[in-house]
């Protein structure tokens, strides 16, 4: 007989899983259960025939209930073993019917994964029991998780600008500041600056400021602008009058800086402010002075240092990220550690908010599914249809085996009863 009659499984290969290892040591001991039910009818048959008397009643209903118990084990033992081989290795025909319908098993598993687990009800449904957007809220919420994605996310978004290119995404930002630059008005713009330095006097703050800055300046170059100065003067012009025009020049200019510093230049400043204020208001007003600030816009716009600007802020932006991802304290993080709890709080604290994500979730995984069915279900049948005929066969009888040999015990006692009933009935219709 085969090895599952004669109670020997087949040898786990090399390197079988510890599950794998079990499932087969399960397979072999039903399969001695059964086969032994089957030697134990088997020997009851050969003890009746050889020792019993013929001539007693209850030997004919005994050894008629063995004949139908091995009967109905062997017919049962062929049934199962020919699922998977051909029994007693006698190529017997529709025998050996997974390794000979493999590829149409695959085929039809394929379809009933394809039919009855990616569905996109069922799958939906089950998202739905499943209360996905409380249990990503809870493990969002824990703050040893957030800290987790926090790293994982900063890297990424590290990785994420390496892999940029560094003139493409010069190109855009350029192009995105001139876009808005260009869109804004100029005119209104600068007038609304200058009426916020007005307001409170802080234009008079900026005034001295300036002035100050001016004086100082003046007295700390005072050797170059009268160096400058004589070197632009005729060349017949003595030297002393050019010493003393420049003299005086400089003490005028001092002198004014000093009269509008003091409390003696509140006419100049208020002159001063008069005049901002009617250049607001020509900005305001003037489309003259709308168009040349439009042209002085232009003007800034064409500029190459502008461009230098955004390469330079992208470089420094990149090497902000390297240095906030590299510091498991940086202020990135520590942002997107808080961002990512506070997100997981709300999913637990907010129903509402839960359901929105429950929602996208289920519309993401109905749309995946709906796409990529087709190829799951073709994934299940190539790889069924790949595999070599005896390890397909081997694959489904660890699977199936062991719950297959209760059919063969069943049998067997199935067998023993129906051939008892038989037997009693054959009595009872000659007596």
């Amino acid at each position: 007989m085969s090895s599952d009659l004669a109670g020997t499984g087949p040898r786990a290969p090399a390197g079988a899983s510890q599950s794998e290892q079990e499932r087969r040591a399960a397979l072999v001991v039903m399969q001695r259960r059964a086969t032994g039910v089957l030697a134990a009818v088997a020997a009851l048959w050969v003890a009746l025939v050889t020792l019993a008397d013929p001539q007693q009643a209850w030997v004919g209903y005994a050894v008629a209930a063995a004949e139908a118990g091995m009967v109905g084990g062997l017919a049962d033992w062929f049934a199962v073993t020919a699922l998977f081989r051909h029994p007693l290795g006698i190529p017997i025909p529709h025998t050996a019917i997974v390794a000979a319908r493999k590829e149409q098993f695959g085929q039809t598993l394929g379809a009933f994964v394809q039919e009855n687990f990616l569905s996109a009800d069922v799958i939906g449904q089950r998202l739905a029991e499943a209360q996905a957007g409380r249990r990503i809220g809870a493990l969002l919420a824990r703050r040893e998780h957030a800290e987790r994605i926090a790293d994982h996310g900063a890297r990424l978004v590290v990785a994420a600008a390496e892999a940029t290119g560094d003139e493409h995404v010069s190109a855009l930002i350029d192009a995105e500041v001139r876009d808005r630059i260009a869109a804004v008005p100029a005119a209104p713009i600068a007038a609304r600056i200058l009426r916020l330095l007005t307001v409170d006097d802080r234009h008079e703050e900026l005034l001295d400021s300036l002035l100050l800055t001016l004086d100082r300046f003046l007295h700390d170059h005072r050797a170059l602008l009268h160096h400058r100065f004589t070197q632009d003067a005729p060349w017949w012009l003595p030297d002393v009058i050019d010493d003393a025009l420049f003299n005086r020049i400089f003490e005028g200019v001092t002198r004014v800086l000093r009269e509008v510093e003091g409390p003696q230049g509140r006419e100049l400043r208020a002159r001063i402010h008069a005049e901002v204020e009617a250049f607001v208001t020509r900005l305001e007003t003037d489309p003259e002075m709308a168009g040349r600030a439009e042209e002085v816009k232009a003007e800034l716009l064409a500029h190459p240092q502008l461009g230098a600007w955004t390469t330079r802020v992208w470089a420094e932006l990149k090497a902000a990220l390297r240095r906030q991802a590299a510091d498991d304290a940086s202020a990135l993080r520590a942002w997107m550690a808080t961002a990512v709890t506070a997100g997981g709080q709300r999913l637990i604290d907010d129903p509402q908010a839960a359901a929105a994500l429950e929602a996208v979730l289920q519309q993401l995984v109905r749309s995946g599914v709906a796409q990529l069915r087709d190829e799951i279900a073709g994934l299940v049948s190539n790889t069924i249809a790949r595999w070599d005929s005896a390890e397909t066969s081997e694959r489904l009888e660890l699977l199936l085996g062991r719950d297959l040999q209760f059919i063969r015990i069943n049998g067997t006692v199935v067998g023993s009863m129906a051939g008892l009933a038989i037997h009693a009935v054959a009595v009872a219709v000659s007596g």
